[in-house]
């Protein structure tokens, strides 16, 4: 019998110490509530994708010096940020030259994952082609793709011809390397972000193609060159266009992601 009302007289008093806490807890959960966990810090970057379209082109169309300067000073990194989850994620552009390739490539950095891709120029029969080869040069395949694309435009109907303009190969390739990327990525985030770091990227290959041609003849480099007619100009062009004519390019790359992808 004591036993009993020893046992009982230990659950009261748990019940009671817990019944006085519970204005404790309730306060707690509001005080989170108030002042909820602060959100992680936005990185240090040179171009932050974040904002509405106009804001987003605003940005890319003065980034073509900044573009140009990593490849005058290969090594320096140019750095992206885009909001992804929660928080931010943030890719590094650079220029680096290797075994990989006769001329200095690009590279990208993802710091979430910690991926890293290299950009080379390619061949593909009479189209030039872009792929993303891992360090040891080998083409990466991801989800099944092999991530060495053509500048051609597929699901189209549309081929390249002779007549072609340097801008037209410009936004094919921005389209075509907005493919690769975004299976390289391998991440959820808005397609209109896809297109501007396509953009961006693209712009810095081509501006690389073309630096190197006027100090040393490498046989790809000038063909490609050849076969497209693109120069500086025309790079420079893209970037001194108006808000809203660059917002609609970076739809039209929107549009054909999502015709490739069917989704």
């Amino acid at each position: 019998m004591r036993n009993e009302i020893k046992f009982d007289r230990r659950n009261f008093i748990r019940i009671i110490t817990s019944i006085s806490l519970l204005p404790l807890l309730k306060a707690c959960k509001l005080d989170n509530l108030i002042k909820p966990e602060p959100s992680p810090a936005k990185p240090k970057v040179d171009l932050m994708l974040e904002g509405n379209n106009d804001e987003i082109a605003e940005k890319i169309r003065n980034q073509y010096e900044n573009i140009k300067s990593i490849w005058e000073q290969q090594g320096k990194e140019f750095k992206i940020g885009f909001e992804y989850g929660n928080g931010y994620g943030v890719l590094r552009l650079s220029f680096v030259k290797d075994d990989l390739a006769s001329y200095p490539h690009l590279r990208i950095v993802n710091d979430l994952t910690g991926d890293r891709a290299n950009i080379l120029w390619g061949m593909d029969g009479i189209y030039p082609s872009i792929k993303f080869v891992d360090d040891s040069g080998k083409t990466i395949v991801k989800n099944g793709y092999v991530l060495e694309f053509p500048l051609k435009l597929t699901g189209t109907g549309r081929r390249i011809s002779s007549t072609s303009s340097a801008r037209d190969w410009l936004m094919i390739g921005i389209k075509v390397f907005a493919i690769a990327f975004m299976i390289w990525l391998g991440l959820s985030i808005g397609k209109f972000i896809i297109s501007a770091i396509a953009f961006v990227a693209f712009n810095a290959m081509v501006i690389g193609l073309v630096l190197v041609a006027l100090s040393v003849v490498i046989p790809l480099v000038k063909w490609i060159l050849d076969v497209t007619g693109i120069t500086l100009d025309d790079v420079i062009s893209l970037f001194k266009e108006t808000v809203d004519m660059l917002i609609s390019i970076l739809l039209s790359v929107v549009d054909y992601l999502k015709d490739y992808f069917g989704r």
